[in-house]
């Protein structure tokens, strides 16, 4: 048998083994349909395509050994342009892929670098500091990192609850329940105030100014004054003429619990009131004499 009929089965073999039976969506069942012309055209295409996607070098030579005599009409130098063509077609696919991954990937970085560098500045310019407190009425330990304005809300609350009646301990006999809720009672309007002139960097969630300040007027003084103030008030309204408020009050059969309770209340309060210092930046200071109401 002559050498070129068994060449060509042998090498059509080893071609077969090299591409799949699909590329691209197009199956060689489909293109079996066309003319020979296209038929070998579109094999020649795959081929190169089929050489790039499995990393197997230019082979030329071999596809023109392989289809120099066709019967498709194709002569060499066409088949040569075919197959280059769909070659270096899809090199400057793959490489137009890997410059898009690459440029995405940088793009990526860039985002995170800038968006760890503006954490850092912000760190710095709004000189952000991490601090833990423990506080009262089920609030707990808690970690919060402040900044400037925060801080400042801190301080004037602190100050604001040193200079309250209902933060100093009342002795039997001494000061007036009446004057202590009266207190607690403009500790809500100051709050607010602090709070909406500090504007939205105090916050509202648990772990900042904001949200510890209305947690505390919330779960601590609210139902202290929804409890006491009705009582106290219908007591009031039974004093006879002749009978000063302090000892009217004196006479009030449950003055003494309210005591007691005000007092819970108030060694609650004092927690409160060195967290804030602590998260204001100051060591707790002692109170003033005279408290305000």
């Amino acid at each position: 048998m002559p050498l070129a009929q068994v060449r060509r089965p042998l090498l059509s073999a080893l071609w077969i083994l090299t591409i799949p039976l699909w590329v691209d969506g197009v199956s060689l069942a489909q293109s079996a349909a066309a003319s020979p012309s296209t038929q070998l055209v579109d094999e020649l295409e795959l081929l190169g395509r089929s050489d790039v996607d499995n990393a197997i070098a230019r082979r030329t030579e071999f596809v023109l050994e392989l289809y120099g005599e066709n019967t498709a009409g194709l002569t060499r130098q066409e088949i040569r342009r075919v197959y280059e063509d769909a070659f270096t077609d899809r090199v400057r696919q793959q490489r137009n892929q890997n410059r898009r991954r690459t440029v995405g990937l940088t793009l990526l970085g860039l985002v995170g670098l800038g968006a760890g560098i503006f954490f850092i500045v912000k760190r710095k310019v709004l000189r952000v500091k991490r601090v833990a407190a423990t506080l009262p009425f089920g609030i707990g330990e808690i970690e919060l990192e402040t900044v400037a304005v925060s801080r400042q809300a801190a301080w004037a609350l602190y100050v604001e609850m040193t200079t309250r009646i209902a933060t100093q301990q009342l002795d039997d006999g001494h000061g007036l329940l009446r004057e202590a809720l009266a207190s607690l009672y403009n500790l809500f309007g100051i709050t607010r105030q602090i709070l909406k002139d500090a504007g939205p960097d105090v916050g509202a969630s648990q772990d900042s100014v904001g949200g510890i300040a209305v947690a505390v007027l919330n779960q601590g003084l609210r139902p202290f004054l929804a409890r006491w103030h009705p009582l106290l008030q219908v007591w009031e309204a039974q004093r006879p003429d002749g009978i000063s408020p302090k000892e009217h009050e004196q006479n009030w059969p449950q003055e003494a619990q309210m005591r007691a309770e005000l007092t819970l209340l108030g060694r609650k309060l004092e927690q409160y009131t060195r967290a804030l210092a602590k998260i204001a930046g100051a060591a707790s200071v002692a109170s003033p004499e005279v408290p305000s109401a």
